[in-house]
């Protein structure tokens, strides 16, 4: 019900409260203005996986200089911080999809700094159990707003969840990148640019196991579109 009451008043455009400041506004998204003036943008950033650096440093971070990972850019504009660690809580485990919008508005935040063209998109998969717990892929959801918005052609079933794995929260780099092996199934494709899309890109491990399964049907680039990076690969 709270989903739906706030979907109206954003249509309508009538006072809708803020679920984060509670104050009542007229804006165009869930969230106020000043709620969303205190998001954190990345600013410099690897040229690869987008993680926030120093700026005397230009190009790739030192990660992806050791070891290039199989995804060839991140596309994403604000840091993992609050209040947007609050605003992706809410949506991802509190279902509250009328953030959706907002979400998809953030994303497409990172387009108006960068000239990036997307490719067919294409969700980070859930695993059916894990789907069937939370009620919803928040990344699927994504991928639908963003492809109606701005008219790209979007594949759900391109990639599968073959495993049931441990949360990735719980895990360190090392651990994510073991427990993700094989953990993914990618079906023939005749598009050649995949552009991948998820929440939150942390380690990298996932969007990487994918962009590898992906590149082996064919796949000429893997990107990923996300809507935060945290500020250090763990």
């Amino acid at each position: 019900m709270r989903q739906k009451i706030a979907s109206i008043a954003q249509r309508l455009r009538i006072p809708a409260v803020c679920p984060f400041c509670s104050h009542y506004h007229r804006g165009k998204y869930a969230a106020c203005d000043d709620c969303s003036s205190l998001l954190v943008h990345i600013g410099n950033a690897c040229t690869i996986c987008c993680l926030p650096l120093t700026d005397n440093i230009i190009g790739p971070c030192g990660n992806c200089i050791k070891q290039k990972p199989a995804f060839d850019q991140v596309i994403t504009a604000y840091c993992f911080e609050e209040p947007l660690r609050t605003f992706l809580h809410e949506f991802k485990y509190k279902q509250a999809l009328y953030l959706r919008s907002f979400m998809v508005k953030l994303m497409c935040d990172a387009l108006t700094i960068t000239s990036y063209t997307p490719g067919c998109l294409v969700p980070v998969p859930m695993h059916a159990k894990r789907l069937k717990e939370r009620g919803f892929n928040q990344a699927a959801e994504l991928t639908k707003l963003l492809a109606r918005k701005m008219r790209l052609t979007y594949d759900l079933t391109l990639c599968e969840k073959t495993i049931n794995t441990v949360p990735q929260v719980y895990l360190n780099a090392k651990q994510r990148k073991r427990n993700l092996h094989q953990g993914f199934r990618a079906y023939p494709t005749a598009h050649r640019h995949i552009t991948l899309i998820d929440d939150l890109l942390t380690t990298g491990s996932t969007a990487d196991e994918l962009a590898l399964i992906l590149k082996k049907q064919g796949v000429e680039k893997v990107d990923v579109w996300c809507l935060a990076r945290t500020a250090q690969s763990k």
